[in-house]
């Protein structure tokens, strides 16, 4: 699995997530893909040195570690500072410093309640097509929505069953659709429209 993640930007502002920390105990075993529960959202989850790093579509977040075990990164764009907690060696939790907000559970991908990985064969293959579509978020940024999505699916395929991934895909062509796009964006990645 590449260490590069791509994910769908509007999931992650429209469920007010934006960056996540980690409490040291279980690190070495929270590295990878995690994915919001019932799909739509993932990240990519590592460790260089004492810095937990998440990775997007359009940026890398750096978080630093906190006395109560957790990673906090505070956004240089707004001030808000985000945190995540490691709930198991599968299991993450999103949340804000200082809220009441319920936190927001991510699952490894690959573990019960995140899905199952794809077919190796066709993992490098939709690798490739995911990280296409992310080179294309910051060169093509008037339809950076489109190629998130298409990012997305890619990196969904290249993890999960065909089945999730299918599944995933709709759920994306459904918000498409709903930003008003008439057209597939990306047949090699979205195959029903």
């Amino acid at each position: 699995m590449p260490k590069t993640v791509v994910a769908y930007a509007f999931a992650c502002l429209s469920l007010g997530v934006a960056a996540f920390a980690l409490p040291a105990p279980a690190i070495a075993e929270v590295g990878g893909t995690y994915v919001l529960n019932g799909g739509g959202y993932s990240i990519e989850v590592k460790m260089e040195g004492d810095t937990l790093v998440v990775v997007e579509p359009n940026k890398t977040s750096p978080y630093a570690k906190q006395g109560d075990g957790t990673y906090q990164f505070t956004n240089p764009n707004n001030g808000i500072t985000y945190g995540l907690r490691v709930i198991d060696d599968q299991t993450i939790d999103a949340f804000k410093p200082g809220s009441d907000d319920a936190p927001t559970r991510l699952t490894l991908l690959g573990s019960p309640g995140g899905g199952t990985t794809a077919d190796v064969a066709d993992s490098e293959k939709w690798e490739q097509l995911a990280q296409h579509y992310s080179d294309l978020i910051q060169s093509d940024p008037s339809n950076a929505q489109a190629n998130s999505a298409c990012a997305a699916v890619a990196m969904k395929r290249s993890v999960a069953s065909k089945e999730e991934a299918d599944s995933y895909a709709a759920q994306m062509v459904s918000m498409l659709q709903q930003m008003d796009a008439s057209a597939n964006p990306c047949p090699d990645v979205i195959t029903s429209w």
